[in-house]
């Protein structure tokens, strides 16, 4: 989806023309739109440091950031990193929202199209190229408490409005439990092998690895789960 929700308010301060982006926290925490799927998981305001120490803020309204931590990542290749959010509108429930520094200043580059109603909300497991086409795709699931889809996105940042387009999902999968502060498992990134997305299964019984084969998800179940730890061993290259 391209540009922003109507929904979307920021408040930009100019940035050194050759800063960029080394840091980024949510701010200004709220309870006002009292989801509570993470505690204290829901934030008025993103922050980002930049590498001379410059401090930039981007406030919303109509909804707010609803997550454990935003993610910095280099979409576009030119050496200074975006910073993937998770925006949660009043009306329209979460999207995934990237920011940049574009002229100078910190701004919203894009969205994908959000889940649709209130208090419905994804969990980000992790970027990387999946396909090796050379755009980064995000991986997450889709309402892990519901409908337990894993999702993935390609993020094209090849203009100056990014665009989202997805490209597989897969039901069965979870990767967070409703009001734990951590989102469990990830992406595996290892040497010469294509990514993996691990996260349990939509029980919590099983961890279970997807692979991206010929433009679909195949899953497999790796291990009995017990406890994070069990996804936390299945992101190891050893």
């Amino acid at each position: 989806m391209r540009g922003l929700t109507a929904a979307f308010l920021s408040l930009c301060l100019a940035a050194p023309a050759a800063a960029d982006i080394s840091a980024a926290r949510y701010a200004e925490p709220t309870d006002r739109y009292g989801h509570g799927a993470v505690p204290g998981g829901e934030y008025g305001a993103l922050e980002v440091t930049l590498r001379d120490g410059t401090r930039l803020l981007a406030r919303v309204t109509g909804g707010v950031f609803e997550d454990t931590a935003p993610r910095l990542h280099d979409f576009d290749g030119d050496g200074t990193p975006e910073v993937v959010t998770v925006f949660s509108g009043d009306t329209t429930g979460a999207m995934i929202r990237i920011f940049g520094l574009q002229d100078g200043t910190l701004t919203a580059l894009g969205n994908n199209a959000p889940i649709g109603t209130r208090h419905r909300w994804l969990a980000v497991a992790g970027i990387a190229d999946f396909n090796g086409d050379g755009l980064d795709e995000i991986a997450y699931v889709d309402r892990p408490h519901l409908a337990r889809r894993l999702r993935l996105v390609t993020v094209d940042a090849s203009q100056s409005s990014l665009t989202f387009k997805e490209i597989a999902s897969v039901g069965g999968l979870t990767n967070h439990k409703y009001g734990s502060p951590d989102i469990e498992g990830g992406v595996r990134i290892c040497p010469d092998q294509p990514p993996v997305v691990v996260t349990a299964s939509a029980n919590w019984s099983r961890v279970m690895e997807a692979r991206l084969v010929d433009g679909e998800f195949q899953i497999a179940p790796i291990g009995k789960y017990t406890d994070p730890s069990s996804l936390a061993a299945a992101l190891s290259c050893d």
